[in-house]
């Protein structure tokens, strides 16, 4: 594509964001979108020019969330701005703004022992190795981004394993393999709740990895039905990230200095 005309349709669709920002939402991953993806995730930080520019965001636009992997309380803290939503765990939680307590999906509290004892023996197991068990509520998450690649695969192994035992799902993202309860919930589900509940006629949602690809979907069905009336899916490339990411993007943007040149460019 002719890089001028590339730059012509950028600014057309963020224009008609910015200009508009009282009709429209912006969705938002938080790790390797908003904050760098790191050896573990207590190291991420989300730079201080991406946290003030969304907060400026969320004063003018109609709904601006974070829908992450993380545990939604974890996501706050992350990303520091009490006044948004997040939807965490993959659909699972969702803390809403100034709230202290998240709402988690029903159909998910009976698993939470179930949860608990695949944690534990993947600590038992997989933590000697070197892999990090993070324990997220109703979900877990193993990460092997330090250890060697059998190592790695190792992990998956195992987890798949125990996971399949206790009537569990799995998905695998950039060195990290989820564990959650068997609930029909994904970022798109969170994404099509929070677009249901605010009514916007216009949505983004900012990803990098395929856990986004169902939110990307999410709004693309949405757009189809006529919830919506536009929608941009924005994929942040980089080092690791699916081929799919881009493939499926409307715009990409490279790594968090591109996230933070669209952010900025949307305010209104």
């Amino acid at each position: 594509m002719n890089p001028s005309k590339h730059q012509q349709e950028r600014r057309a669709l963020l224009d008609a964001f910015r200009t508009s920002s009282g009709t429209s939402a912006i969705l938002t991953d938080i790790d390797g979108t908003l904050a760098p993806i790191t050896s573990t995730p207590a190291e991420a930080e989300v730079p201080e020019g991406i946290r003030e520019t969304l907060a400026k965001l969320s004063e003018a636009y109609l709904l601006v969330a974070g829908v992450s992997g993380r545990e939604p309380s974890e996501a706050r803290e992350l990303v520091g701005l009490r006044n948004i939503a997040y939807f965490g765990n993959h659909g699972l939680e969702l803390l809403r703004a100034f709230e202290d307590d998240a709402e988690v999906v029903p159909a998910a509290e009976p698993y939470f022992e179930r949860m608990r004892e695949l944690e534990l023996l993947a600590r038992e197991e997989l933590a000697p190795l070197g892999a990090f068990v993070q324990d997220k509520g109703i979900a877990a998450a193993v990460h092997f981004r330090n250890v060697p690649e059998e190592v790695g695969e190792r992990c998956v192994k195992f987890v798949k394993e125990h996971a399949e035992r206790l009537d569990l799902v799995t998905g695998k993202g950039r060195g990290v393999i989820e564990v959650k309860p068997p609930v029909e919930v994904d970022k798109g589900t969170a994404c099509r709740r929070l677009i249901e509940e605010a009514g916007p006629k216009r949505a983004m949602f900012l990803g990098d990895d395929v856990s986004d690809l169902d939110a990307f979907r999410a709004l693309a069905a949405m757009l189809d039905e006529g919830t919506l009336e536009q929608v941009v899916r924005v994929g942040v490339g980089g080092p690791g990230v699916p081929e799919e990411v881009v493939s499926e993007s409307d715009l990409v943007v490279e790594g968090l200095e591109g996230v933070k040149k669209l952010l900025q460019d949307l305010i209104p």
